[in-house]
């Protein structure tokens, strides 16, 4: 039998990778339904990855057995104020011949990992499909979970809940840009409690808070806002998922929850249930079939609130935190002897 050898992903591999991406893709689809049927099209598959492999700092490998390619592992490395310098393979950017791919996780991993070490990238994520033997050979890698990324159904209207007292619900206006702007660090807030523990960089608040702002007039979203008087107390915002090449899972016909938070003074009074419930059975309005969203796996209360609203993980991101002391051995030369 012919040796597996790992070499350097590149566009000779593109043929085989997204057969076998779209061959993989099929069984995903079967356990996850919800998912959109182009991630089975093999075109749709070298598309994907003829852009992730294009990107300015692309890094991946694949295993060949012969001629033939058994696996591959392509991602690209990046960097910014929560994950630090990381190599990111996406959903999609990894493929096995076998459905169960324990061990030719772990092997591809050490051979594409070896690459990033080299680059002293040490921040490691993967987002792998929700399958047990995914899931296993990463754990066996010292990897852990961070982010669970799930869907949801709005084929059916779901009852409104009212909303307690006097407070109002509608839709965003232009002069609430303010006041998002002001409470657009709940969110960063909430993820810095415990037990997330995520650190909130004065950097990634000067980028995301004039975002928040925009939301009061950005057409390419659907922000609700709860009010008090005048006073903002919650927020979510729809988007379409991002659509392209670059999106295996982008469709028109899918939504996302960009963000959705409760003033915590607020919370546990039915706020956020009325608001999120009026926003899906608004996106279903608009003609979506989908809905996605994610949460920290860390934050107990998103953990157990999002999938009330029939919200089913098909992923995670894994991440794995090289020791930054590591340093590759090198064998001192063999003194003579005296």
């Amino acid at each position: 039998m012919v040796a597996a050898q790992y070499l350097k992903f590149t566009h000779e591999h593109l043929a085989q990778a997204a057969q076998m991406l779209a061959t993989q893709n099929e069984h995903i689809l079967q356990a996850f339904p919800l998912l959109p049927e182009k991630i089975c099209a093999p075109t749709i598959a070298y598309e994907f990855l003829e852009a992730l492999l294009d990107r300015s700092e692309s890094h991946g490998m694949v295993c060949e057995q012969g001629s033939q390619v058994q696996a591959f592992m392509l991602g690209n490395y990046a960097d910014n104020p929560f994950f630090g310098r990381h190599c990111w393979v996406p959903f999609g950017g990894m493929a096995f011949k076998q459905i169960e791919p324990y061990d030719e996780l772990r092997r591809l991993y050490a051979a594409a990992g070896n690459e990033w070490m080299a680059d002293e990238v040490i921040n490691h994520y993967l987002v792998c499909p929700a399958f047990p033997a995914w899931l296993q050979a990463g754990y066996s890698l010292s990897f852990g979970q961070e982010q669970v990324y799930a869907v949801a159904s709005l084929a059916d209207l779901r009852p409104q809940p009212a909303l307690p007292g006097n407070l109002q619900m509608r839709e965003v206006q232009p002069a609430d840009a303010a006041q998002l702007f002001e409470r657009g660090h709940w969110i960063a807030a909430h993820l810095n409690s415990s037990p997330v523990w995520e650190p909130v960089p004065q950097q990634h608040l000067d980028n995301i808070l004039p975002e928040y702002a925009k939301l009061a007039t950005d057409p390419e979203c659907t922000t609700w806002v709860v009010v008090d008087d005048d006073d903002i107390v919650a927020y979510v915002v729809l988007y379409t998922v991002d659509c392209g090449p670059d999106y295996l899972l982008g469709v028109s016909s899918a939504a996302e929850f960009a963000a959705a938070a409760v003033h915590p003074d607020y919370r546990k009074r039915g706020i956020g249930r009325a608001l999120f419930t009026h926003i899906l059975n608004i996106a279903r309005q608009q003609h979506y079939s989908t809905i996605f969203t994610d949460w920290r796996t860390t934050n107990l209360q998103a953990a157990s609130y999002w999938p009330t609203f029939g919200f089913q993980p098909f992923a995670y991101r894994l991440l794995r935190r090289v020791n930054p002391r590591y340093q590759a051995y090198h064998q001192p030369p063999n003194k003579k002897a005296e």
